[in-house]
């Protein structure tokens, strides 16, 4: 860090590129190979295509990376001046961006190379029993059965890096500029619509559930297992392809909205200047517009598919994303950041709001997650009761 522009210049591009290798891979590229011996162009080398993909550890590991190269640089306040440390959060943000899109990339083409490879192989199993193809015709070298852990590090990938983005976000806010913040959530944006897309896939969600199939072992005890595991309320939840999208969805809204929340709130420290852009006019709309479109959603979901969840997934709302496959138990973490924002809104800005905010929290009395109800009774308390004359007690 002290070594200011030349550590950002010189060093950093080295270790961003090895971060982004250990997180997204190595993508196509050309690669000489020794063929002495043979035949081919004099028997010398040969171009081939070479792909890394990395394993999940090391997924997490690099994740992990990433987290711990803004805490130092965030720790560092007290040793850096404003300049440097602007200059290496725009760099570390803009680097942060371009891994999650690129991350997003691979995810979309993965995906999409698993629902062809899925329909081909129907249409190949079609044709062989019409007769229009022998039995014993080659295979493709890479099924859709083979790239899903493929696909499944890349969901992996995109959701740690947004954990991770959530858990120091709340010391980055008062440093982020505009250019940061809007490559940031725009990537963030990708990262939600793109596994929307996916979780609502029917075909992509029948592949996920035909390697499931496929771990299944030849005891009455592993099927049994497996068969309690696709009910409503089991387990089997995990491995899902709505499991594993819903969670990617889920921690990049938090992500957003935690951020847009302390921008939008104006969280700043006395050392920092709040006029050096209008965090407050950017952030609302995306922000309330993020909440809505959660609460919404969550709501449906909540009376839809509320009536298959174990209530003790309930017990924690922030906990329970893990356990079921339902947009209600997977974004009910979200919905408790959410209603905390609310809560600490400034009373004039809640005022702005409240035509759409009242009816949705009126609707939360009703679901079953206490954590949830708790916090609807805190808002009511402060944010609701001097609109009608009630003012809050006294501590």
């Amino acid at each position: 860090l002290l070594l200011g522009d030349r550590a950002i210049d010189v060093l950093w591009p080295i270790i961003s590129k090895q971060l982004s290798r250990w997180t997204v891979g190595s993508l196509l590229h050309q690669s000489q190979v020794d063929v002495s011996g043979s035949d081919h162009e004099n028997g010398k080398k040969s171009l081939t295509n070479v792909e890394w993909q990395p394993c999940e550890a090391i997924v997490r590991i690099a994740c992990k990376e990433w987290c711990r190269v803004y805490q130092s640089v965030l720790s560092g306040t007290a040793i850096l001046d404003k300049t440097l440390l602007r200059s290496w959060l725009k760099t570390l943000n803009k680097d942060l961006s371009d891994i999650i899109n690129q991350n997003i990339h691979v995810e979309e083409k993965l995906r999409n190379d698993i629902v062809e490879s899925k329909l081909a192989s129907i249409e190949r199993q079609n044709a062989v029993r019409r007769g229009n193809m022998e039995n014993d015709e080659p295979l493709p070298r890479m099924t859709h059965l083979d790239l899903l852990p493929k696909l499944k590090s890349r969901c992996i990938a995109a959701h740690c890096l947004q954990q991770y983005i959530s858990s120091f976000v709340n010391e980055l806010a008062p440093y982020i500029d505009e250019d940061a913040t809007s490559h940031l959530v725009d990537a963030l944006c990708t990262s939600k619509l793109a596994s929307r897309d996916a979780r609502q896939d029917e075909d992509l969600a029948h592949a996920f559930q035909e390697a499931f199939f496929e771990q299944w072992g030849d005891g009455v005890e592993e099927v049994e297992a497996a068969l309690r595991g696709v009910s409503a309320s089991g387990t089997g939840h995990r491995g899902s392809s709505q499991m594993f999208f819903l969670t990617q969805e889920a921690s990049a809204t938090k992500a957003t909205v935690i951020l847009l929340s302390l921008l939008y709130c104006q969280n700043h420290g006395e050392d920092i200047d709040p006029d050096s852009w209008d965090a407050e006019s950017y952030a609302e709309p995306v922000l309330m517009r993020s909440i809505m479109d959660v609460l919404t959603e969550f709501l449906a979901s909540e009376v839809k598919d509320g009536v298959f969840v174990d209530p003790n997934v309930w017990r924690s709302a922030s906990e329970s994303g893990g356990q079921v496959a339902f947009y209600c138990t997977s974004f009910a973490g979200v919905v408790v950041h959410i209603l905390e924002a609310i809560h600490g809104l400034e009373r004039e800005k809640f005022e702005r709001h409240k035509e759409s905010l009242f009816p949705m929290l009126c609707s939360l009395v009703c679901v079953q997650s206490d954590e949830i109800r708790q916090w609807v009774s805190s808002i009511f308390t402060k944010q609701i009761g001097p609109l009608i004359g009630v003012m809050e007690e006294s501590q």
